[in-house]
């Protein structure tokens, strides 16, 4: 099973491509250009070094949101443009999922967090433990307090993870000692993480769509869209 990783939700950009179980190759990126300018360059470098033809692949993975609109838009549409073509199966990935995958092997609360602006953040709760993430939670964007208060029914290690890991940290770890930071090494989503989630989605035939299928999911309306809404409630 050949996979190709996309994920262009936030600041840093990746693609990998994963074969049976195996990292091929992987290309990221995290400098803040545009990922319309970036990610194509990104997929073609990981696809061209792990030897494999985009003809092979037998599926297209993405993470599909929460984010940046924009980037989500953008890693949607170009999943879509590869697969459609050849009609190969597309497997979305919550953003929130792939960010807590490099701690499948702690035993730990994950909490997956992306700075949301106006006062919030994008979040999830995963459990890790004995190789495997389950999740607690839905994805949700919510308020530093209301996570505070959720964190504080949990007494065991907690690690925050994100690029929204900082600003929470910040905020909590006066309220909740024991909280910590992941390594900076795996604060970020990467694309590996989002082909290998996506190869046991496979696996299990669970969540499989076709190119037409594949949709950003949001969470919530875009700033634009809220301040619309809000001059019609006026």
């Amino acid at each position: 099973m050949v996979i190709l990783g996309i994920d262009s939700s936030a600041i840093s950009a990746s693609a990998a491509v994963v074969k049976d179980g195996k990292l091929l190759s992987e290309s990221f990126l995290n400098v803040g250009l545009t990922h319309s300018v970036t990610l194509l360059s990104l997929i073609k470098n990981a696809v061209e070094g792990s030897g494999i033809a985009v003809s092979d692949l037998d599926a297209v993975s993405v993470t599909n949101g929460p984010g940046s609109f924009t980037g989500v838009r953008i890693g949607v549409a170009t999943a879509k443009g590869i697969a459609q073509p050849s009609g190969i199966k597309c497997v979305p990935v919550s953003t929130l999922e792939a960010i807590a995958y490099p701690l499948i092997d702690t035993d730990c609360l994950s909490v997956s967090v992306m700075d949301a602006r106006c006062n919030q953040v994008y979040c999830a709760l995963f459990r890790c433990a004995n190789g495997k993430i389950t999740r607690l939670t839905e994805d949700d964007a919510v308020s530093l307090d209301s996570l505070c208060e959720t964190l504080k029914a949990y007494n065991e290690k907690i690690i925050l993870i994100g690029d929204g890991a900082d600003i929470s940290y910040k905020y909590l770890s006066d309220k909740l000692p024991e909280i910590r930071k992941a390594s900076s090494l795996i604060k970020f989503q990467r694309a590996s993480s989002v082909a290998f989630i996506a190869a046991e989605r496979l696996e299990n035939n669970d969540n499989i769509k076709t190119p037409d299928e594949l949709v950003p999911s949001y969470l919530r309306l875009s700033q634009a869209e809220r301040e619309l809404k809000k001059k019609k409630e006026q």
